[in-house]
């Protein structure tokens, strides 16, 4: 004869006995919800130490993120160098299978913060239910294993064979180029050890702090485009070769219509800012670097603005110093257009161009940042 007195358990958190409620269904394992929260974070923070390195930070989402974007920008670069059919697509849907991840690692996240699952299935336009079961902790921690092995394997492939060109920066093979605003800062250090100049000194001549100018230099910090231009001056530069950088770390878009000389400068520019933010190496180092798809004497024209090189050079040159083919797309085909409409002119190309030098191109964009990251005490 069953007994129809309280039932009591031990809760598995905090190993405290408690009495059960007479509810039907699964029988309570933690005496209060706070206890079962806390239990889920342990578990949660388990599950990182199985599926990412023990040195990288939280979120896990994050680090994901990134990997995506990484993953976006060669699937881009694929689509401007007119891969075939059967890359594209394969970039792509390796690029979908990382976005799966990274919903689930952003679940993962929101849960060891002590998110509810009716806040996670709000958020994902889904039925509790259906959350719960399409990112349960068992379900999301195998999936973020098998990134982790298929990501293993990968590198391990890479090491096997494919044996990649170097790179004169310093990376290693296969490793995606800096970010935007690292490559600015990448330059702007380069010139500045050329310079000779410390922080300090640095500091007091352009009355910005030394801690300032040191996050700068660091990529820390995207300075506004005055503070560009002195401290390239100072460090005896050309702001000129620095504004496509400064620029693509700000997400500016540059003209669409240019005359053709000043089309092809402003290409010659971008080229040349990231040959400094490669610490400028020398034409057999990048002819080295391009798999000797690039002569010694290609290297120095272009870096000389004497030739205004094809597609695929650029893309050559690009990726032989470090950088994103993507980036400097854009001004390439500016120079393209520009050539067609020097050869067959329209209607409208007698329009004043617009100016190249880099504070004239953008200036009403540079002028309204310039109060969002210049000098601080």
């Amino acid at each position: 004869m069953s007994s129809s007195g309280p039932q009591y358990g031990k809760c598995r958190h905090c190993r405290q006995r408690f009495e059960r409620t007479g509810k039907p269904g699964r029988k309570q394992e933690y005496c209060t919800p706070a206890c079962r929260r806390r239990a889920q974070r342990e578990r949660s923070r388990t599950t990182v130490n199985t599926v990412q390195p023990t040195d990288s930070p939280l979120p896990l989402a994050r680090n994901i993120a990134e990997s995506v974007q990484a993953l976006a920008d060669g699937l881009m670069a694929a689509e401007y160098d007119e891969q075939d059919l059967a890359v594209l697509l394969g970039r792509a849907a390796e690029l979908t299978r990382e976005v799966e991840y990274y919903v689930c690692a952003a679940v993962h996240d929101a849960r060891i913060q002590g998110a509810g699952w009716d806040t996670v299935a709000a958020a994902a336009a889904v039925s509790t239910a259906t959350a719960r079961s399409r990112w349960a902790e068992k379900t999301v921690r195998r999936r973020l294993e098998r990134r982790a092995s298929e990501r293993s394997t990968a590198r391990q492939r890479d090491a096997a064979g494919h044996a990649a060109q170097p790179r004169p920066d310093g990376q290693e093979p296969g490793q995606s180029g800096e970010r935007p605003s690292g490559k600015l800062a990448a330059a702007l250090s380069h010139l500045h050890r050329g310079s000779g100049l410390t922080i300090r000194e640095v500091a007091d001549r352009t009355e910005l702090s030394a801690s300032y100018v040191s996050r700068i230099l660091s990529g820390e910090r995207v300075p506004a485009w005055p503070v560009v231009e002195t401290l390239a001056a100072l460090f005896g530069g050309d702001p000129d070769e620095l504004a496509v950088l400064w620029e693509n770390a700000q997400g500016l878009t540059p003209p669409a219509r240019q005359a053709l000389p000043d089309a092809a400068a402003r290409l010659n520019a971008a080229l040349r800012g990231l040959y400094l933010a490669a610490a400028s190496p020398s034409p057999a180092r990048i002819h080295e670097a391009s798999g000797g798809t690039l002569s010694e004497t290609t290297v120095k024209e272009m870096l000389g603005g004497r030739l205004v090189p094809d597609w695929k050079t650029t893309v050559a040159f690009v990726r032989a110093v470090g950088g994103t083919p993507a980036d400097i797309r854009p001004l390439w085909e500016a120079v393209h257009y520009a050539f067609l409409v020097f050869l067959d002119p329209i209607e409208d190309a007698a329009s004043a161009p617009l100016p190249s030098a880099p504070d004239r191109n953008t200036t009403q964009a540079r002028e309204g940042r310039s109060g969002q990251d210049g000098p601080k005490p």
